[in-house]
């Protein structure tokens, strides 16, 4: 099922009462807007990530191991707030 949803002149947007209640959506709930693939994601912040399984498809790669997902956010910008020396830093650049 889809919506359409109307931008007012003020960026205001209005969710219909029958989205509102497919996604358990209350008044004072916080939402998330994001851009995936150049679309437009809303994801309200009281839904269970459990529920976001495979919103994104397949990866690419296959599943990732706990181990394998934490090298790709300390390799993408985490090295920085952690101490490591600098012989652990080029084991893990190759």
């Amino acid at each position: 099922m889809g919506w359409t949803l109307t931008l007012s002149a003020k960026g205001q947007l209005t969710i219909p009462k029958d989205l509102r209640e497919a996604i358990n959506l209350h008044p004072g709930d916080e939402v998330v807007y994001s851009v995936v693939n150049g679309d437009l994601v809303i994801t309200p912040k009281n839904i269970d990530f459990g529920d976001l399984v495979g919103l994104l498809g397949n990866p690419p790669n296959g599943p990732a191991t706990l181990e394998e997902i934490d090298a790709a956010v300390l390799a993408a910008g985490g090295a920085n707030v952690l101490d490591i020396g600098d012989d652990e830093q080029a084991d893990a650049a190759e």
